[in-house]
């Protein structure tokens, strides 16, 4: 079991939704949930990636990506049966899937499945907020290091098969300036591109012309994969250090 979320459940609460998961495997630009329609399935990510779209019927924009270290079907942990956003496969993989009223049964009764998905709704919002924040103020450069490291984080392989439209459409900027950033990464011997992938060659020189927001959101995913147990423990270094040990 890949899924960071999952993993982090007491092996009681993890053993009483195990049956009710189901493998599926996704394609790229498949559409896991359309906005303002009923929540009827939750995704837990074992690879690949999705986005989280926001716009209006002809132009939309990524809010957020999901990958091994969340889910999508978050409104109905807020309450809310009927999500506000698309969520579309940007990286094909697979998921553990499960129906939304199996999940709501669940979440009744074992109250620690509940906070544990909670953990990671306040990372998801911190990422969202700090996608607002670089959109309005950070380079192209800036912003396209920070989402390539992001990917590469959740899909925890070098080579990310993406292609130049689709980081255009997820940093909602025009094709040509995808094209250009990526070349003046390849020429600083930061990136590999070919047709539809992109290989992280200096992962650290990636890091150096990335903005901050990386690591604001990088920091708010370690916190959430923090277990119950060891909160106090790893809260304390994190205050040292500025991250936890072990995660991206």
């Amino acid at each position: 079991m890949k899924n960071r979320v999952l993993a982090q459940l007491p092996p009681d609460d993890f053993l009483a939704l195990k049956p009710m998961l189901t493998p599926v495997e996704f394609k790229g630009r498949a559409v896991l949930q359309e906005a303002n329609r009923p929540v009827e399935y939750v995704y837990f990510i074992e690879d690949g990636l999705v986005s989280h779209m926001a716009g209006s019927r002809t132009d939309y924009v990524e809010t957020a990506m999901v990958g091994v270290f969340g889910y999508v079907g978050v409104p109905l942990l807020l309450g809310n049966p009927v999500a506000a956003q698309r969520s579309i496969v940007s990286v094909p993989g697979t998921a553990l899937r499960i129906e939304a009223e199996d999940l709501s049964r669940v979440l009744t009764t074992r109250p620690q499945v509940r906070d544990q998905l909670l953990r990671y709704i306040s990372a998801l919002i911190a990422q969202n907020t700090q996608s607002v924040l670089c959109a309005a103020r950070h380079e192209i450069n800036q912003r396209l290091a920070r989402w390539l490291l992001l990917a590469n984080d959740r899909i925890q392989n070098d080579v990310l098969y993406i292609t130049h439209e689709l980081l255009a459409t997820s940093l909602g900027v025009r094709r040509a300036s995808i094209t250009n950033a990526l070349l003046h990464f390849e020429a600083e011997g930061i990136l590999q591109k070919s047709r539809g992938a992109v290989r992280v060659i200096d992962r650290l020189g990636l890091e150096k012309r990335a903005c901050d927001c990386y690591n604001i959101v990088r920091d708010a995913y370690a916190w959430a994969q923090v277990t119950h147990d060891d909160h106090h423990h790893a809260g304390c270094a994190h205050g040292q250090d500025g991250i936890i040990a072990g995660t991206a």
